[in-house]
Parts: C-alpha cells; sequence; structure tokens
C-alpha cells in the first residue's frame, strides 16, 4: 500500500476530539468576543492529558528515556504559548490581543509544542492580517476594528492537526 497511513488509533480520535473544541471556542469568540474562563479549565485538563497519552504510548513501546522529552516539549510549548501573545500584548499596549486570547494559546502550546505553536502562530498571523486590513479599509469612520482572534487560532489548529498526523 502506498501513500499516507491513517490510522483508526487513540491518538487521531484524541486530536480530533481537541480540534472539535477549539472550533467550540471560536465559535464562541466570534459571537461573543470573549474566551469564557470556566471553558478555558475544562480545556486545560484535555490538553493536559496529552502529555499523559504521549507518555503512555512512549512506555508502551520501551522507550522510558523520551518521557522527558515529551514533557519539556509541553511545557516549553505552554510557555512560549503564553509568552509571545502576552508580549504582543504588551507591546500594543493592551488594545491587541485579549487575555483569553493569550491563557487560550498557553493551553494550546501544552498540545501542539513549541513547533505547533509556531505553526499556528504563523497560520493565524497569515489569515489575521489580511482580514484587519479589509476591515479597516472598509470601516474607516469608525476605528478601531476589533477582530476575534481564537477563529485564526483554530485555523492554525486544524493545520498543525494535519501536520502531526501526516
Amino acid at each position: 500500500m502506498t501513500g499516507t497511513r491513517i490510522e483508526n488509533n487513540m491518538w487521531t480520535c484524541y486530536l480530533f476530539a481537541l480540534f472539535l473544541a477549539v472550533a467550540g471556542f471560536a465559535i464562541y469568540d466570534i459571537f461573543h468576543r470573549r474566551v469564557p474562563n470556566k471553558a478555558l479549565v475544562c480545556f486545560l485538563v484535555a490538553a493536559a492529558l496529552v502529555t499523559v497519552i504521549r507518555i503512555y504510548f512512549i512506555l508502551e513501546y520501551s522507550q522510558p528515556y523520551l518521557v522527558w522529552y515529551v514533557l519539556l516539549e509541553s511545557m516549553l510549548g505552554a510557555v512560549l504559548g503564553f509568552a509571545i501573545p502576552l508580549a504582543a500584548a504588551m507591546v500594543t499596549g493592551g488594545s491587541g490581543i485579549g487575555g483569553g486570547d493569550i491563557k487560550f494559546c498557553g493551553v494550546l502550546g501544552l498540545v501542539y509544542g513549541p513547533s505547533g505553536m509556531a505553526l499556528i502562530f504563523l497560520v493565524a498571523a497569515g489569515l489575521a492580517m489580511p482580514a484587519i486590513l479589509m476591515l479597516r479599509r472598509l470601516f474607516r469612520d469608525t476605528l478601531p476594528v476589533t477582530i476575534p482572534f481564537v477563529p485564526f487560532l483554530a485555523c492554525g489548529c486544524f493545520v498543525a492537526t494535519l501536520a502531526q498526523l501526516f
């Protein structure tokens, strides 16, 4: 058989379920322009299970020396996922990215790690910049224009999830 092998395993199902949760956050952010803290705590628990599942797979294949790598990757992804949007918010004086988006990116970092977060930020910024420029052009009289950022992060998560599966 040629091509990319797609298995019906627990990891694929779990990534799909997490992506559905991210899509739910995106829809909520579109309508309400906020990321609810209570839902974010539940998502944090689900995201932390990613590390546990990856450690389970590592121990199942008798490679315990990789456990520290998985823990470090998850923690570094969470720190970078939180720190980069926080720095962007501080540079813009609070008029840029919101606090809920910052916390949401930190939780996403647990799932995708530093390389996945770099891909998510790249896709999200690449899609958000033309959208905000178009909105500013259309609504010049009613500045400032704000947009919900979680839908763009969801697009980045979609790309990062596909990158992990293939």
